[in-house]
């Protein structure tokens, strides 16, 4: 997925789904889909578990002070894109072995705020509006 500079992520609620759109600097449609409430949720978990990844991975560059990890954290970035791709796919057909999920707990836990972001994200872009 191309990387843009700048732009919005505009998420809201439409004909019973969860819409979620990229817009650009020059408010030009770059990507729009509409979700499922459990789509939306699993979608929430991965941004959530890529995004630690990422923090950890910046946090271990930083502490090794090398440099050669600049190089080494361009290849686990390819690899977390086709392991995103990958988990997509799992994430429908994993729905019934969510059970045997050691960490399901946290999970609940990311979704409740994963909500709470969500609506103040929605306020924030009511009162922008």
């Amino acid at each position: 997925m191309g990387r843009e500079e700048g732009g919005r992520w505009d998420v809201g609620i439409q004909d019973n789904a969860v819409r979620l759109e990229r817009i650009s600097d020059g408010d030009e449609r770059l990507f729009d889909d509409s979700l499922s409430s459990e789509e939306a949720r699993d979608l929430a978990g991965l941004l959530t578990k890529f995004a630690t990844k990422l923090e950890e991975a910046a946090d271990s560059d930083t502490t090794k002070g090398s440099k050669g990890s600049d190089e080494s954290g361009d290849s686990k970035d390819s690899k977390d894109d086709e392991d995103s791709d990958d988990s997509n796919d799992d994430s429908k057909d994993s729905k019934d072995s969510k059970d045997d999920d050691e960490d399901d707990s946290n999970d609940d836990d990311e979704h409740d705020n994963d909500n709470e972001d969500s609506k103040e994200s929605k306020d924030s872009e009511k009162s922008s509006d």
